[in-house]
C-alpha cells in the first residue's frame, strides 16, 4: 500500500475568491488537464476543441441564470489558473456537448443507514471513475464559503468541487447516467455543486432538480438523521428512490422503471455487475457495516479490469481509457472524509475532518 496523498487546496471567501484560490492552488493540474483534452475531446465527442467551446457557450445563459455565483466560481478559476475562461468552462459541460452515445463509463456509489452501521453513524461511499487522462489531476478541496456551509470534496482539472461533505453533514455522491433527452440549459455539475450549500435533505434534493438543467446524474444524498435517498435525473424528469431498508447502492444505470423509459440504449454490462455485486458486498454487511468495510468494497475487483476498482487497460485507446481516479468513504455524523487516490487497492485512505 502507497500512502500517496492527494493534494488539499483550502479555498475561502466570495465564489471569485474561492474559484481564484481553487485555480491557483491547482494550476498544475488545471494546465495539464486543458492541454489533455484538446486532444482528447476530438476522439471522444466527435467535436474539434474550437467546435467544442462554442457549443459550451450556449449553456452559459442559464448558468449565470440560475447559479451566478457558480459561474463567477468558475471565472475565478481560470483566473488563479491564467487560463481563458472560454476553456474551463467548456470542460464544465463537458457531459453536455454531444448526443452522440459516451462510453458508459462511471462510478460506484453507496450510502448505509445509522442503523446498519456498527458504530451508528451514516456513512456514504463512492468510486469516482472516468477518463484515466485525468488521474494525477485529481484533488481535493476544504472550501469555507462565505455564502454557505464548510466543505470537504473531490474534483480534478478546472471543475467545479461536485463530490462531497458539508459541515451540516449533507453529503452527495454522484454516477454518470445516460438518457436521451439532453439539452442546452444549466450543466449537470453546476447542480451538484449546489447540493453542498445545502443546509437540510429537501434543499439537496431541490438543487439537483433544478429546472432548465441540461442533463442529470443519479445524486446519492444522505444526512446525519439517516435520511439517504437516490435522486435519478436527466434533464426533463426525475424520479426520487427513498432508502426504506436503510441502504442503497448505485452505479450508472437507471433503476428507476419510470428512468428506463429514457435511458441511452447501450450496452451496460459494467455498471450492472458493479451495481450487483456492490449491493450484494453491502447487503452482506448489514448491521455492521464500518469505514473500513466500505473500504473493502471499494477495492473490489470482480469483473476486473471493469470492476467496482477499475484498472486503466493501456490497451485501449487513451479517449477510452477509464480508471478509479479518486475513492472516498464520508461519515456524515463525525463530518470525516476518507480519501485515497486511485486505484484504491494500491493506497491507503487518509482522514481528513471538518
Amino acid at each position: 500500500m502507497q500512502e500517496n496523498r492527494l493534494p488539499l487546496i483550502e479555498i475561502r471567501g466570495n465564489p471569485q475568491e474561492r474559484g481564484r484560490h481553487q485555480g491557483e492552488g491547482a494550476r498544475t493540474q488545471i494546465l495539464r488537464a486543458l492541454t489533455r483534452y484538446c486532444e482528447v475531446i476530438p476522439k471522444a465527442i466527435g467535436l474539434e476543441w474550437e467546435a467544442a467551446q462554442r457549443e459550451a457557450r450556449k449553456f452559459l445563459p442559464y448558468a449565470e441564470e440560475a447559479f451566478p455565483q457558480f459561474v463567477a466560481e468558475l471565472r475565478g478559476i481560470a483566473e488563479g489558473a491564467q487560463v481563458p475562461f472560454e476553456e474551463v468552462w467548456t470542460l464544465n459541460c463537458y457531459e453536455g456537448l454531444t448526443d452522440i452515445p459516451q462510453q458508459v463509463w462511471g462510478c460506484t456509489s453507496m450510502v448505509a443507514r445509522d442503523d446498519q452501521t456498527a458504530n451508528g453513524h451514516v456513512l456514504m461511499a463512492h468510486n469516482e471513475d472516468w477518463n484515466s487522462v485525468d488521474k494525477d489531476n485529481a484533488y481535493l478541496v476544504h472550501a469555507v464559503p462565505d455564502d454557505g456551509p464548510p466543505f470537504i470534496g473531490m474534483t480534478y482539472g478546472p471543475l467545479l468541487v461536485n463530490i462531497g461533505l458539508n459541515a451540516e453533514g449533507i453529503a452527495v455522491a454522484i454516477d454518470s447516467v445516460y438518457p436521451t433527452d439532453g439539452r442546452v440549459g444549466i450543466p449537470r455539475i453546476l447542480c451538484s455543486r449546489a447540493v453542498l450549500q445545502a443546509r437540510t435533505i429537501g434543499q439537496a434534493i431541490r438543487a439537483s432538480v433544478v429546472k432548465l438543467r441540461a442533463g442529470g446524474y443519479a445524486y446519492l444524498l444522505g444526512d446525519p438523521n439517516g435520511e439517504i435517498y437516490c435522486v435519478e435525473s436527466s434533464a426533463t424528469t426525475h424520479d426520487i428512490l427513498y432508502g426504506d431498508d436503510g441502504w442503497l447502492a448505485h452505479t450508472n444505470c437507471y433503476m428507476s422503471p419510470k428512468m428506463k423509459l429514457i435511458e441511452e440504449p447501450g450496452t451496460y454490462s459494467s455498471s450492472n455487475v458493479r451495481l450487483n455485486r456492490a449491493r450484494r458486498l453491502l447487503r452482506n454487511q448489514l448491521g455492521s457495516v464500518t469505514v473500513e468495510s466500505l473500504q473493502q468494497i471499494l477495492c473490489d475487483h470482480v469483473n476486473f479490469p471493469n470492476s467496482i476498482c477499475v484498472h486503466e487497460n493501456p490497451e485501449e485507446p487513451p479517449h477510452e481509457r477509464e480508471m478509479t481516479l479518486v475513492s472516498l468513504v464520508m461519515d456524515l455524523t463525525d463530518r470525516v472524509v476518507w480519501a485515497a487516490p486511485g486505484p484504491p487497492c494500491e493506497h491507503e485512505y487518509l482522514a481528513y475532518r471538518l
